[in-house]
């Protein structure tokens, strides 16, 4: 398996002596920038952790690369503003999956505008239609293609398909998408694993994912505690625990919800914020009055403008995290930017990097244990404050170090691609 067992050659390769950095600059600047596909099969307006993490990369290589965007046509398409370019084809709107779906093979208007440039790479980030077409792209243009393995591919199959046999035979199907490409990119060896179960047997690369909130020292810290108090109608003493993102099913906030019914019982005080909007957000409301929590107790606050993340990250106490879906958890990046520790499921993708009472806490797959590490978290407020700042010093990495990983590494496979063609 490429690279995934020398981490450390990888991490060393991206830290240059600051003449080999000046080297390099000087040679990028003499060259042609790399022209870079970047698709998806659902894309911005829609946002996701997924969707995210292709933006980001499209905004950070746009300043030294010729980027593009593929992506599925949306009805609300026009009120996406960036600065590099989209290319969109035709879509349908799936129900099920509440995404409009790219159907790029079957239009002619996209393909030509599409086949009228030149490019060096291409790089997917869904497995499905758009894949099938940029794979078809790259060996008639002979470029490498590479693929991110975003999502735990098995449970959603297992969640729609319902029969082993439909998700063995699905998940054969899109192992054998995945090993079209030149390279896998994962996030962390729990990832590389279940690219392997899918059915790929490539190539695979390590790459972090991160975040485009900013670190900041700890007097803001506080200062942001101190707004999120006035916005929020926060005493300073108040516990607050933070669960951020889809308020969907698969994210577990009723395991939470069930969790902190066993503080609640024990008498602890706090006050659980659920930031997000989704599917899941009524029947979540109505469990909540079941168990006998409050609205000061538990608050769904719905969709937060992005100028509050840092208040609200700043001012918990705890992320709560429990997700054994999320192949990374960018909350945990943005809770870790504000000195924010959480609390993840042991052996899960979402506490990858996390070390017990180190720089986070971890807890077995059940609610009793998820409320004893709780508890067990907020007992000592000084050891918690500590496994915070660790969180922010261990965990923290931004989107533009992220991409800048990620051009070495288009530079690296294009070179042996070409040397081996």
């Amino acid at each position: 398996m490429e690279n995934l067992s020398e981490l450390n050659k990888i991490k060393e390769n991206n830290l240059n002596s600051p003449n080999d950095e000046k080297l390099e600059k000087q040679e990028q600047t003499a060259k042609e920038p790399l022209k870079v596909l970047e698709a998806m099969d659902v894309y911005l307006p829609d946002v996701d952790g997924v969707i995210n993490c292709m933006h980001n990369y499209c905004l950070n290589l746009n300043g030294y690369c010729k980027v593009t965007a593929l992506a599925p046509k949306h009805k609300n398409q026009d009120k996406v503003k960036v600065p590099y370019k989209i290319l969109r084809c035709k879509s349908t709107f799936v129900p099920i999956l509440r995404d409009q779906y790219g159907h790029p093979n079957k239009d002619k208007e996209f393909k030509q505008k599409v086949y009228a440039d030149e490019y060096d790479i291409i790089h997917l980030h869904s497995p499905f239609n758009m894949a099938k077409f940029a794979v078809k792209l790259a060996k008639e243009r002979n470029i490498p293609a590479v693929i991110t393995y975003h999502s735990n591919i098995k449970d959603i199959i297992k969640k729609y398909a319902k029969f082993n046999w439909l998700t063995n035979f699905i998940l054969k199907k899109i192992g054998k998408i995945y090993n079209e490409f030149d390279r896998v990119f994962v996030v962390s060896e729990l990832v590389a694993k279940q690219a392997r179960e899918c059915g790929y047997t490539g190539k695979i690369e390590l790459l972090p994912f991160g975040t485009d909130l900013e670190k900041v020292s700890e007097e803001e810290i506080n200062k942001n505690r101190a707004k999120a108090n006035e916005q929020f109608g926060l005493n300073e003493d108040d516990l607050v625990f933070l669960y951020v993102g889809r308020v969907v099913e698969l994210k577990r906030i009723d395991f939470t919800l069930k969790a902190l019914k066993i503080l609640k019982d024990k008498g602890y005080k706090f006050k659980f914020f659920v930031v997000g909007k989704g599917s899941a957000l009524n029947k979540l409301q109505n469990l909540a009055d079941k168990l006998g929590f409050s609205n000061d107790e538990v608050i769904f606050t719905g969709f937060l403008e992005r100028e509050l993340l840092p208040l609200i990250n700043s001012r918990a106490d705890l992320l709560l995290f429990p997700s054994i879906y999320d192949n990374f958890g960018l909350v945990k990046v943005e809770a870790a930017t504000y000195n924010t520790a959480g609390v993840f499921v042991e052996d899960s993708c979402a506490g990858a990097d996390v070390e017990d009472n180190f720089n986070g806490f971890l807890t077995k797959n059940d609610v009793s244990s998820y409320a004893n590490t709780i508890i067990r978290a907020i007992s000592d407020r000084d050891n918690l404050r500590k496994v915070g700042k660790r969180a922010g010093d261990s965990l923290y990495i931004n989107w533009k170090d992220c991409t800048d990983q990620l051009y070495q590494a288009y530079e690296r496979i294009i070179k042996e691609y070409n040397n081996k063609n």
